[in-house]
């Protein structure tokens, strides 16, 4: 595995999971489809979203059927990555550990929320609020959001602060449509492998704990390691002549199509 495909791993393990700062404290009481648009400072991510009050699947898919697939099963606190040009599945716990858990839960958080008048947005009518919220840590975040009387954010402005770290993000939706979503949305597709990210990753980290370049096989540690050892002369043999077996791409090597795609590289 290459470090690049290594880093782009992690970050979509750690990343995806949208922070408690970019969502409303509340999730919503409707089910809807729409298109998404997120601007940070890192880029734009455009998606299609389908949403339940306790799921979420967002789509990054080009025509040619490359990209992602998330979906965020809120009730049982998973999350999968699907990679449906390869029909493999990634499969990530959402509860996390103890930082996280802290981080993720609004118990942690003091909200001030202050309806600021209604507004209409893409034809929906939408009322907007000042959303201030402050967590037991000292972390903070602040903005404007416009949403429904269900609870459907049609817009979010919020500007995150953590000591001088500062982080904007803008979210729309557009194309809006409310009623109730395919439940075989929000499950993994029959014929789908599952990847085993948390072996391949423990590999990897072990290697290189060792100072061992990637892919590179463990040096010689056998008895008399320290000591030259003279081995008899040998005469070559001829390599039996067979022809070479199709080369067949490996999980990670799928893996990495998959996070080129996803990342648009």
């Amino acid at each position: 595995m290459t470090r690049q495909l290594s880093l782009a791993i992690i970050l979509v393990v750690s990343c995806t999971a949208a922070p408690l700062w970019a969502a409303p404290q509340n999730r919503p009481q409707a089910e809807y489809s729409a298109d998404s648009t997120m601007q940070t400072e890192e880029g734009t991510i455009q998606q299609k979203i389908f949403v339940t009050p306790t799921k979420e699947r967002k789509e990054m898919l080009t025509g040619a059927g490359d990209g992602g697939i998330m979906i965020f099963r809120f009730d049982s606190k998973v999350l999968w990555i699907l990679m449906p040009s390869e029909k493999m599945y990634m499969e990530n716990s959402m509860a996390g550990g103890q930082g996280q858990r802290q981080r993720d839960d609004p118990s942690q958080w003091t909200y001030e929320d202050t309806a600021m008048g209604e507004e209409t947005l893409s034809g929906i009518r939408v009322t907007k609020y000042k959303t201030i919220a402050t967590s037991t840590d000292g972390k903070k975040y602040g903005g404007f959001s416009w949403r429904t009387r269900e609870g459907i954010s049609i817009k979010q402005d919020l500007l995150y602060k953590e000591g001088n770290n500062k982080k904007r993000m803008l979210i729309e939706l557009t194309n809006v449509q409310i009623g109730r979503q395919d439940p075989r949305l929000f499950e993994i597709p029959e014929g789908f492998t599952k990847l085993d990210m948390g072996g391949m990753m423990g590999g990897m980290m072990g290697r290189q704990g060792m100072g061992q370049p990637m892919g590179e096989p463990p040096p010689n540690r056998g008895r008399g390691q320290g000591r030259p050892q003279q081995m008899p002369p040998q005469e070559a043999q001829p390599a039996p002549e067979s022809s070479p077996a199709p080369e067949q791409p490996s999980d990670m090597e799928k893996a990495g199509n998959f996070m080129k795609g996803l990342f648009g590289q």
